[in-house]
């Protein structure tokens, strides 16, 4: 699996773009409206071929250990 972080995302459309450890823009689309992502959240995805492109599947947030999604907005502040 590889590691990235959400750079963008929209809600309502469950759209958005994962930006990985190689500086490469990928899109993904969440189908589990139960899980809400959010902006800088740290992800880990596979990659797939669709549409002619590749896009992120299988996207999971990657947790604390308080189990809590991790959030690049807490290093920063």
């Amino acid at each position: 699996m590889r590691t990235g972080i959400i750079i963008s995302y929209n809600h309502t459309a469950g759209v958005g773009f994962i930006k990985d450890s190689n500086k490469q823009r990928i899109r993904f689309y969440n189908e589990d409206k139960t899980v809400v992502f959010k902006q800088f959240d740290v992800v880990q995805f596979d990659i797939s071929f669709v549409r002619n492109s590749l896009q992120a599947v299988n996207v999971i947030g990657v947790r604390d250990k308080k189990g809590n999604i991790v959030s690049m907005t807490t290093n920063i502040n």
